[in-house]
């Protein structure tokens, strides 16, 4: 299980700090999908009651918000009533169409993270995506924002049989010949700022993406717009 160190409350006042590999959370971090996916995903629920005649509640953006950055396996079961989640692989199947439309023609990365990663790569730094998303969600959102050109490689949920986001870091560090490398985990989740300590790396928590106060506890920093994160990286 992921190591958790006691940390001091998070201080972007200081001198920054090395890392020659970043791995980076997507939803919530690079990819603004509160633009349409979320919708998507009210929208294939609705779909989904219909087909079964169901008169379910449909969650909530805030509810939505809430679970994203869990793995498939919660997420949607976590919408249903427990005498109903047997179905969560088809309400997945029935969202998912929705939610990779709604990428192609409706996503985007936050503001300034095109550039952020662009300058991190012009330095020299190996950056990998780790994601608790599946290979079809992650498959559309790099075909739409062009990943190839940032990343060095993409870890979705089940990749290499990997579940965690700790699990992906080692077999990427492994990977990339960088087992003993200062790096660093950024996203919105505590499950980013638990895997970036599992190694013990620094943790940067984006208060900009989804995350809540208790996701941020741990974190080392914290930054409010993706190119705040060149003036830490040294």
């Amino acid at each position: 299980p992921p190591i958790c160190y006691p940390h001091p409350m998070p201080n972007n006042h200081g001198a920054g700090f090395r890392a020659d590999i970043i791995f980076f959370d997507n939803d919530g971090t690079i990819f603004d999908s509160s633009t349409g996916v979320l919708e998507a995903v009210q929208e294939g629920f609705r779909e989904f009651c219909a087909r079964h005649s169901l008169a379910l509640p449909v969650p909530t953006v805030e509810r939505i918000m809430e679970l994203t950055g869990q793995p498939n396996t919660v997420f949607f079961p976590s919408v249903l009533p427990p005498e109903l989640r047997n179905m969560a692989p088809e309400l997945r199947e029935t969202c998912l169409r929705r939610e990779m439309q709604a990428i192609r023609e409706h996503g985007r990365m936050f503001p300034g993270a095109e550039e952020m990663l662009t300058g991190l790569r012009a330095r020299g730094k190996t950056l990998v995506m780790i994601t608790h998303a599946g290979e079809e969600y992650l498959g559309a959102a790099a075909e739409t924002f062009g990943y190839a050109k940032f990343f060095d490689s993409l870890y979705w949920v089940g990749r290499h049989n990997l579940w965690c986001k700790t699990e992906m870091i080692g077999h990427a560090l492994v990977q990339h010949g960088m087992i003993y490398a200062p790096l660093a985990a950024v996203g919105d989740k505590r499950a980013d700022v638990d895997a970036g300590h599992a190694f013990e790396g620094k943790s940067v928590f984006c208060a900009y993406g989804f995350g809540t106060a208790a996701d941020r506890e741990q974190a080392d920093y914290i930054i409010n717009a993706p190119l705040e994160l060149l003036d830490l990286v040294k």
